[in-house]
């Protein structure tokens, strides 16, 4: 699957944790507004997996539980499936938060490529300015932090888009969260078995504006008794399956 090649953007995520049978009402009751994203499928629906990097005293994780205003993780991501082809390319992003808001940085380069930037600094061929200013910043963040994959994410999005009247506006719903800390390879040939680090019962739904929610949103979200909730999906997975291996180890 091809996603748009968006270089950096600025917004603001609302994160819910949710029952998954109320994300299927709340998503029903979001189509006399919103679109589904065109890059999903007939329902805007499309797998995502993810490769998260951080330093061996994991500083992402950290600054994350620690509540840093500033903070940025590395990851790379495919859009469409578990895996890909050396050369098949996918997205190696930055995302950063700045207090509030949060902006992302990304890339699309061929998977070798993205795992030779991410974890040796090696420069990736780009052609424009804007790649290769985001090549810089992860070779940068790589060196400097000794970066290396950490954890594996998968899950299935359903996205919906404002249209003329709720321009940036972007929810999402993201099910069957799973992960893995073994086998941290997105190539074809290495894919591995993931595991659940939240049950299926349960869904994360995000709100993404550039400015405010709609008051349409707010009073939808107030009909359902939506609560923010500050969750990581990369946080949640760590936790889950270390807390998981050091069970292992204490029962052997």
């Amino acid at each position: 699957m091809n996603k748009p090649s968006i270089k950096k953007f600025s917004r603001y995520e609302l994160k819910y944790i949710i029952p998954t049978s109320l994300g299927n009402t709340i998503a029903r009751d979001l189509l006399d507004y919103l679109d589904f994203d065109s890059y999903g499928d007939k329902q805007g629906t499309y797998p995502i997996t993810s490769l998260y990097y951080d330093s061996p005293d994991y500083s992402a994780y950290w600054d994350k539980i620690e509540g840093e205003r500033f903070r940025r993780k590395v990851r790379v991501r495919i859009y469409g499936g578990q895996s890909v082809g050396a050369d098949d390319k996918c997205a190696v992003e930055i995302k950063q938060r700045i207090n509030k808001s949060v902006q992302k940085k990304r890339v699309f380069i061929p998977c070798t490529s993205a795992i030779s930037l991410c974890e040796h600094g090696v420069p990736a061929t780009v052609e424009t300015d804007a790649d290769r200013m985001v090549v810089q910043e992860v070779q940068y963040l790589s060196r400097t932090l000794r970066l290396q994959p950490t954890c594996i994410v998968a899950y299935n999005r359903q996205a919906f888009n404002g249209g003329l009247y709720d321009s940036g506006l972007r929810v999402t719903f993201d099910t069957a969260l799973k992960g893995r800390l073994h086998s941290l390879s997105l190539l074809d040939k290495h894919l591995a078995e993931n595991h659940f680090f939240l049950s299926p019962e349960w869904c994360i739904m995000e709100v993404k504006v550039n400015q405010r929610v709609p008051y349409w949103l707010v009073e939808l979200l107030n009909k359902y008794q939506c609560t923010l909730r500050r969750i990581s999906k990369y946080c949640t997975a760590l936790e889950t399956f270390k807390t998981s291996l050091l069970a292992q180890q204490i029962e052997h």
